[in-house]
């Protein structure tokens, strides 16, 4: 009998709980449905709003750029994310730039395949420039990203002894580092004041100043500008002062900006050496010897 009513007590236990759950799962799930009703009216609306363009070109060309990346080798994806990062261009932009310069290259072969095809009869020809053309696009690319690469270093370390300067007068003021950037960010434009940007946002969310800091350096890929991280996390770590090791720092890059500025006055005769000899000094012979050797010409003549 005792056996008998601790069963019943157990089910009728079971049974509360279970109902108890059914209920609040039941709430649950109808609220989940009224949040996904709500999502599925709001999307309806937004893409009421949108025109034809971004409601079915951009997500066809979206899903064209995720084939592309799908069947890029993983090694040249990294490759590739690197010297887009090193650009200026977003990790994200890598499906996007792969999927451009997949579709370049496959419309100008086409194109140009059909023009030669129109100018000419021979099928072979044509298909030999068309490709021509097509390989030419693919390398276009690749040279324009080079070309980017390089411009924007070039811009970062023009930049640099000016925004040292002003970290160093802020930090001296009396402002934090943080403070500083900030100070950077909004007064100074430019590649280099993108990157300390996102230092500061990476900073403000949390992250530590010393994986920020070696973030900037592997985005810039600038060696004056590695020196000067590497020299803020030393004296982060060993408590040193942050403003004399900028006013260090700072005093150092000025002078490497005179010793570069040395080397390319002393660079400059010898590249001026190779347009004097092949243009400007034939031109002076010409103007000298020229009137001489008409007169001889003349004079045998006769």
């Amino acid at each position: 009998m005792l056996l008998l009513i601790l069963l019943l007590s157990f089910l009728l236990a079971f049974c509360v709980i279970n109902l108890i759950f059914m209920i609040a799962l039941r709430n649950k799930i109808t609220l989940r449905g009224r949040i996904d009703k709500i999502k599925e009216d709001v999307k309806l609306d937004e893409l009421s709003n949108k025109s034809f363009l971004e409601r079915a070109v951009v997500p066809l060309y979206l899903v064209l750029f995720n084939f592309f990346l799908k069947f890029t080798p993983q090694n040249k994806i990294n490759r590739l994310n690197k010297r887009l990062e090193l650009a200026g261009y977003h990790k994200n932009d890598i499906g996007r730039w792969i999927f451009t310069k997949a579709m370049s290259t496959i419309i100008s072969f086409l194109f140009s395949f059909i023009l030669f095809n129109l100018l000419s009869n021979s099928t072979l020809n044509s298909l030999i420039l068309a490709l021509f053309i097509g390989i030419l696009t693919n390398y276009l690319f690749s040279f324009n990203l080079s070309v980017r690469v390089k411009r924007r270093k070039k811009n970062i370390l023009r930049d640099l002894p000016y925004v040292l300067d002003l970290i160093t007068v802020s930090v001296e003021a009396g402002l934090s580092f943080d403070g500083a950037i900030a100070k950077v960010v909004d007064n100074i434009k430019g590649d280099l004041s993108d990157e300390f940007a996102k230092t500061l946002k990476e900073i403000r969310m949390g992250i530590q100043r010393k994986t920020d800091l070696k973030s900037l350096s592997q985005r810039c890929d600038v060696k004056e500008l590695s020196s000067f991280v590497t020299s803020l996390i030393q004296a982060d770590e060993l408590g040193v002062s942050l403003g004399k090791v900028l006013r260090i720092e700072s005093a150092n890059l000025r002078e490497q900006r005179k010793q570069a500025a040395r080397e390319n006055a002393m660079k400059a005769p010898i590249k001026m050496l190779f347009p004097l000899v092949f243009f400007i000094f034939p031109t002076i012979f010409v103007i000298i010897l020229g009137p001489a050797f008409i007169k001889l010409y003349n004079f045998f003549l006769r």
